[in-house]
């Protein structure tokens, strides 16, 4: 089963959120992401948990990706959660953008075409690093951080969460804190949504993990209520993706203009 994220060609600037439900396919979907990245000659900067890190390296190599090279190079840079989020040993947002923004400039002056980050956050939920409620809102903080810093540069983050341990308000505050969101569907294990946001609307794709590429239902909604404003299939999820921001594009223009000259 492909990932949902290996179907999607991501542009610079993006910062998704990935709700995994099960290791496994959250590393398929990370060795997917990081080959995409080193195939456009981006820089890839990966931080995850100690025990998944051979895993990723695994499936790399499996895709014929020499990863001992890859890292020798710094083409390819992991790290664990604790030796980049508590490097200053706290957990600083504003310093970890900073070290990001100066990443990204030393990966355009090394010849790269940009930056891939993918970054594990679920560490603030493992009980070693102080008061669960206080660290999922510096997480949160630190996600709107990320927002509003990046957009338009050359990079594209892929935030992951346990979507199993994290709370449900919580995990709404991350949501708001992304563009892009891709989870594995309530209804079924075999398919993945990627949720779009913009403005007041929300778009969700959904595809089958099963048979990925057969067909992209789109579901255009307003964030605040469960009205459906538009629905359809493309045959591709770019496809589907210009479809559902062209929607809700459309629909935020016809608000803005009801704003400016009410209906009487």
């Amino acid at each position: 089963m492909r990932p949902i994220s290996s179907l999607v060609q991501f542009k610079r600037g993006d910062h998704i959120c990935l709700f995994y439900r099960d290791e496994p396919s959250l590393v398929e979907t990370l060795v997917h992401f990081l080959a995409a990245g080193r195939r456009r000659h981006e820089r890839c900067f990966c931080v995850q948990k100690p025990h998944i890190i051979p895993l990723i390296l695994e499936g790399l190599e499996a895709l014929g990706m020499n990863t001992t090279l890859e890292r020798q190079l710094g083409t390819l840079d992991i790290h664990t959660d604790d030796e980049f989020y508590y490097s200053r040993g706290s957990f600083e947002p504003q310093a970890l953008i900073d070290a990001l923004d100066k990443a990204i400039q030393d990966a355009l002056t090394l010849g790269f075409t940009g930056m891939r980050i993918a970054g594990e956050l679920s560490w603030a939920l493992d009980g070693c690093h102080g008061n669960q409620t206080v660290l999922c809102d510096q997480i949160v903080g630190y996600e709107r951080l990320v927002q509003r810093s990046f957009p338009g540069k050359p990079m594209i983050g892929l935030c992951q969460y346990a979507a199993n341990l994290f709370p449900s308000d919580v995990l709404r505050r991350v949501l708001d804190a992304h563009r892009i969101a891709i989870e594995e569907t309530m209804v079924s294990m075999n398919h993945s949504t990627l949720t779009l946001r913009a403005g007041n609307f929300l778009a969700d794709i959904v595809t089958d993990r099963i048979r990925p590429g057969s067909a992209f239902h789109y579901v255009v909604q307003r964030r605040a209520g469960n009205d459906v404003l538009s629905w359809g299939q493309e045959p591709t999820i770019d496809a589907a993706i210009r479809t559902s921001e062209t929607i809700m594009a459309e629909l935020g223009s016809i608000g803005r203009y009801n704003e400016i000259c009410p209906i009487r």
